[in-house]
């Protein structure tokens, strides 16, 4: 009996893939490349946005308005521009009469705690503001 490579194919057959593996692989790039196209459509629809405002407007209203968040001995200071508040009605207030459109953004500073954050963005929320943004400032 002679024993080669001829005779050791014809045991095993026909040699054959399964493509079971590959296609399970395909669909899986498939989806990965459909949902990350999906998230990357709201982000092209906002910067058209931003540049359609742009145009009809000055660039000084399309800055939003900023609350800087402070503590100090007497306790929570809230600060937009030039004016200082120490109560959530005063802060209501003083948005009340600014442009709403833009929307506000809440900066916080070291120090306060995050009862005088939430009184800041249910300030923002009273006054009639509906985009409202929470950053932390600078340290």
């Amino acid at each position: 009996m002679k024993i080669g490579e001829k005779s050791r194919r014809s045991a095993h057959g026909p040699i054959s893939l399964s493509m079971t593996s590959m296609i399970d692989a395909t669909f899986l790039l498939l989806a990965y490349f459909i949902f990350t196209t999906s998230a990357g459509m709201q982000e092209s629809q906002l910067m058209a946005d931003v540049s359609a405002a742009r145009s009809g407007t000055a660039a000084s209203a399309l800055s939003p308005q900023i609350i800087d968040v402070e503590s100090d001995a007497n306790g929570t200071l809230f600060r937009i521009g030039s004016r200082e508040m120490r109560a959530r009605a005063d802060l209501a207030a003083v948005l009340k009469q600014l442009p709403h459109e833009i929307g506000v953004v809440i900066r916080v500073h070291a120090g306060p705690n995050v009862a005088a954050v939430a009184a800041a963005m249910q300030a923002s929320q009273d006054a009639g503001f509906a985009k409202v943004t929470y950053v932390a400032g600078p340290k």
